[in-house]
């Protein structure tokens, strides 16, 4: 089996959603929606809703609310970085301490990481990835393949055709980017995730060719020496700071603070798969 790494720099570069059809896709958002989606979960939230809009995700709260009971949902997220009026929670990963978030169901829309998370929806599996679980996703995905690969074979016939499962062919970094624009952290992330990928390939035995996109990421990463320096220096991670929020930066420069595989499901809700060998 052949793998291709890629890049996906923002959701405005995604030209075709197709070019998820047969991916992991792993959506990224150091600043801070991916970060807090593993903090979220480490500490006992029970699942992640993902919304695109504030008026949606109020609604969205409200519908769970009335069907769960009020104190069993939180709203959650934040515009411009600032939590919205009548919100629960911001995005700080830092405001997601157990006492406040165990065994509650999140509502959360964000500038940037959940509209990411929208347009990777046609990929057949979708994590989140940042520094803080990048370890955990990269283990996640190489059992997943190696589980995948052996399923596939047993349900290809005689013609190599693959029977009743979708052939994984691709591992896709997707970063959610910042209003549109290219996002240093992200892609400084994304090198890092396939830069793992890679190795683990290499170590494996599985063979992968790499878009230019993967490739530049994995350039960024593999040539910066200073790493949470450049993140803190990064566009965003200075307008965060302007905010007070410069503690969320710290943390979520940090690698393997969670070991969260956070999990699209089908209905679009994200959750901790608690056991990657039981696929």
């Amino acid at each position: 089996m052949t793998l291709h790494l890629n890049a996906i720099l923002s959701p405005q570069l995604l030209r075709d959603r197709a070019l998820l059809r047969n991916s992991i896709t792993v959506v990224i958002d150091v600043f801070r929606a991916t970060t807090t989606i593993a903090v979220a979960l480490e500490n006992g939230a029970l699942e992640i809703v993902p919304v695109g809009t504030i008026k949606d995700a109020e609604a969205k709260a409200k519908e769970l609310r009335g069907r769960l009971g009020e104190k069993s949902v939180l709203l959650c997220g934040e515009r411009g970085g600032i939590k919205p009026d009548g919100f629960d929670l911001g995005n700080s990963p830092l405001e997601y301490t157990r006492e406040i978030i165990q065994d509650k169901i999140l509502v959360l829309t964000t500038t940037n990481g959940t509209q990411a998370l929208q347009a990777a929806s046609a990929a057949p599996l979708v994590l989140t990835a940042s520094f803080a679980n990048m370890q955990a996703v990269v283990m996640f995905i190489m059992r997943y393949l190696v589980l995948h690969e052996a399923r596939t074979m047993q349900l290809t016939d005689a013609n190599n055709n693959t029977k009743d499962e979708q052939r994984i062919e691709s591992i896709c970094a997707f970063c959610a980017g910042s209003e549109g624009d290219f996002s240093y952290e992200d892609t400084l992330c994304a090198g890092a995730l396939l830069e793992a990928l890679a190795t683990e390939f290499a170590d494996g035995g599985y063979a992968y060719t790499t878009s230019d996109t993967a490739h530049a990421a994995r350039n960024l990463y593999r040539n910066e020496a200073r790493l949470t320096q450049t993140l803190a220096s990064t566009r965003h991670a200075e307008y965060l700071t302007s905010l007070g929020f410069g503690r969320d930066v710290e943390f979520a420069s940090t690698f393997g603070t969670s070991r969260m595989i956070p999990l699209r499901r089908a209905d679009g809700s994200l959750i901790h798969w608690h056991n990657p060998l039981n696929l």
